[in-house]
């Protein structure tokens, strides 16, 4: 294939997942449904230290991710010396700290990598939700955008020697979080306007998982929802009534426990699924979903063990899946035959997930660096950017603007015409 037609082929590509993703905001962990994904053509491949639009100073650590609600960026942290976690609201126009909500924690166990503040929040028209877990209990919180506490919802206590790490979502009025772990297992849909519990499905005490689900939107228009587990599998549940649609067990065959870890992502009607160990087999499964009401309606596609994230989210885009592994080696495979076409070592660590900018993949690394590399069937590394301290965090678009946190900042990106690309 020519440079020119491959340029064409990325060009509409592209075309097609701007019109599927459309304005939506950047809410939720990895952004709209999870996908990682934006068209946002104003953000720079590479920069220096003066091109940032602003970057402020974190009082707290964490590994959680920034959402963005139109003027309003909404990222938590966690004050070891204080002993408090915070969810901070800022202005995304010069970021100016505009509220913070504390509340006191106890030192538990936790994974060394592992942080106090390591859920991402979810945020809506109306109110912005977090979840701050521990052994004795851990609590759902709403707030309005101007930071008054709406409700509190008692998730239970949380059984995990890593630590805790979900992230909710909110979709169609409903908060939405994967509890699975070592105590009472559940997952749960929450009214998000009144913090009243809508339905909960039981599920079987694992290894505690850290994915966040997705919504898969099958052939009627109706709305499913996608949880991974390592017992489970993929699980399809009807967003309204909670009811278990379809269940496929494709991690458990072989009985080596496991974690969910990275997030499901669904691209075309195929959803996209990891579960794996930090020195065992790590499974990326591909089932076809486009059509399924029933588990007998899902196809797989294909299954891998080659070059498959722990932590990081796989990253579909352009028709193909990119893992972007803890080691810092990034597979790029066919989306839908799951055939390597090409990998290559970066070096590195990496908890967070990679996203897809206009083409390019932007990762950041727990070594003090952004990296950027092309989307594409030839490898191109296109900058390393040196930070202020290494992160675990996955970074959020919004607007044209890239924003990020590090251990010890937050910064933002972009937002003008970058030179040879339209504006």
């Amino acid at each position: 294939m020519s440079v020119r037609v491959a340029s064409l082929a990325l060009f509409f590509a592209g075309l097609c997942c701007a019109s599927l993703l459309g304005d939506e905001p950047w809410s939720r962990f990895r952004g709209p449904n999870g996908s990682g994904c934006s068209e946002a053509q104003t953000i720079p491949a590479t920069w220096t230290a003066n091109d940032y639009n602003w970057q402020i100073d974190l009082p707290g650590g964490g590994a959680s991710s920034p959402v963005v609600w139109k003027d309003k960026i909404f990222v938590t942290a966690a004050s070891e010396s204080k002993l408090e976690r915070m969810l901070l609201c800022y202005s995304t126009a010069d970021g100016r700290l505009l509220w913070s909500r504390g509340v006191p924690y106890v030192k538990e166990k936790k994974h060394a990598r592992n942080t106090y503040a390591s859920n991402t929040p979810a945020v809506d028209a109306e109110r912005v939700y977090t979840l701050w877990q521990s052994r004795e209990s851990s609590r759902l919180l709403a707030y309005d955008h101007a930071g008054q506490e709406l409700w509190r919802f008692d998730v239970g206590a949380y059984q995990s020697g890593h630590g805790g790490g979900l992230s909710p979502i909110v979709v169609d009025g409903l908060v939405v979080l994967n509890n699975a772990q070592e105590g009472d297992s559940f997952l749960l849909g929450v009214d998000a306007a009144t913090g009243r519990e809508r339905w909960r499905v039981p599920r079987d005490r694992i290894k505690a998982s850290y994915s966040t689900p997705c919504v898969l939107t099958d052939a009627n228009g109706k709305k499913q929802l996608i949880f991974t587990s390592w017992k489970q599998g993929i699980t399809s549940v009807a967003l309204t009534t909670g009811s278990v649609l379809w269940e496929k067990s494709v991690f458990e065959p072989d009985g080596i426990e496991k974690r969910s870890i990275g997030s499901p992502v669904v691209s075309n009607g195929v959803v996209y699924g990891t579960s794996g160990f930090t020195a065992g087999k790590k499974l990326l499964v591909a089932l076809d979903a486009s059509s399924s009401s029933t588990s007998g309606d899902v196809k797989e596609l294909f299954r891998t063990e080659r070059g498959v994230t722990h932590m990081p989210s796989t990253l579909v885009c352009y028709g193909r899946v990119y893992n972007w592994t803890d080691a810092g080696v990034v597979y790029c495979l066919d989306a839908k035959s799951g055939e390597t076409i090409w990998q290559k070592r970066l070096g590195g660590n990496y908890s967070g997930s990679p996203i897809c900018v206009n083409g390019r993949l932007y990762c950041l690394s727990e070594d003090e660096e952004m990296v950027v590399i092309s989307a594409g069937d030839e490898f191109q590394e296109l900058a390393r950017v040196k930070l202020d301290s290494g992160t675990s965090s996955t970074p959020a678009v919004s607007d044209g603007i890239l924003y990020f946190r590090t251990d010890g900042k937050l910064y933002s990106l972009g937002g003008k015409p970058v030179p040879g690309r339209s504006g």
